[in-house]
């Protein structure tokens, strides 16, 4: 299936397609109100056999789309979308909301099985100041018909082009326990509440919230097909504090962060830089420990061993 593997694009949005199935759609430019902080996002993110694992726009968090890179709190910035966070004050409406907007495409190629979505954005106050450039790179690959699976990698590169020194948080960092959320964020299924979550050091479910491991899996039942998925993220070891925390919920609605600010900010020095990796495996029915290991041993590693020689 991978030779068939095409993009389609369109004005505000890029599928990656292979054989009949449209695996994922990157919306660049979401026509959303300005308080969901207005953000690129891929939704929908489809398994091999089509079953989609990833939600836009709930009703409880309408800022929750599909799978975003994003920040909660950006100096005081709300990057994420709805109310912000202000100790003492619990959540608060600000009039804060920024905004990550597409500026233009580096690579946009499907080649041999691979995929490449490569674009700068730039991280935008609510009064228009840019605090953030951001070289971002989507790439889909190892698409397995058999295995029914597919490998999804994002990669983002950060500037900071402020003058100043920002901080990143989280509402864990301003006050309130557990919300440790940022970073990458997946949104999945309503079907996939009371979902399993799972970790590599063998946690699950809400006893995984705020805990470090290499890679966290998260399976659930599909409404209709009545088939199961598991989506499998997975941090790269050259990451800043590296294993990640997770953040990570089964219920009231199922959502995964790579949550790096869970437990205290990143500081970002005037023209510094942060580049973070992070995977998310695709795939078909429910994968055990044995299973996800031999894969990120088999198709991840050696990228990373690749990319650091």
């Amino acid at each position: 299936m991978g030779d068939l593997m095409r993009l389609i694009e369109d004005n505000g949005y890029v599928r990656v397609a292979a054989g009949d199935v449209e695996l994922a759609e990157y919306v660049v430019e979401p026509g959303v109100p300005q308080t969901d902080s207005p953000k690129p996002y891929l939704h929908p993110l489809r398994t091999i056999a089509g079953d989609v694992v990833s939600a836009i726009r709930p009703h409880d968090h309408t800022w929750h789309n599909g799978l975003q890179f994003t920040a909660a709190n950006l100096s005081g910035e709300n990057f994420w979308g709805g109310r912000t966070f202000v100790r003492g004050h619990g959540y608060t409406p600000l009039d804060n909301n920024g905004s990550i907007r597409h500026v233009r495409w580096h690579r946009v190629q499907c080649d041999d099985g691979l995929a490449e979505m490569r674009h700068r954005l730039e991280w935008q106050t609510r009064a228009g100041e840019c605090w953030l450039t951001e070289d971002r790179s989507i790439e889909v690959s190892e698409v397995d018909q058999v295995d029914g699976s597919w490998l999804l990698t994002w990669r983002t590169r950060l500037h900071n082009t402020s003058g100043r020194e920002l901080r990143w948080g989280s509402p864990v960092t301003e006050g309130r326990p557990t919300a440790g959320y940022g970073g990458l964020f997946w949104r999945g299924p309503r079907s996939f509440i009371g979902g399993t979550a799972l970790t590599a050091t063998g946690v699950r479910d809400e006893d995984a919230m705020g805990s470090r491991a290499p890679w966290l899996s998260f399976t659930g039942q599909h409404d209709v097909s009545l088939r199961y998925s598991t989506v499998v993220f997975v941090d790269c070891p050259a990451n800043v504090r590296y294993p990640t925390p997770w953040y990570v919920r089964t219920a009231p609605f199922p959502v995964v962060s790579f949550a790096v600010t869970f437990h205290e900010p990143l500081l970002l020095e005037p023209d510094g830089q942060l580049g973070l990796t992070h995977h998310a495996i695709i795939a078909d029915g429910r994968w055990d420990p044995v299973r996800i290991e031999d894969y990120i041993r088999q198709r991840i590693t050696p990228r990373w061993d690749k990319e650091n020689a």
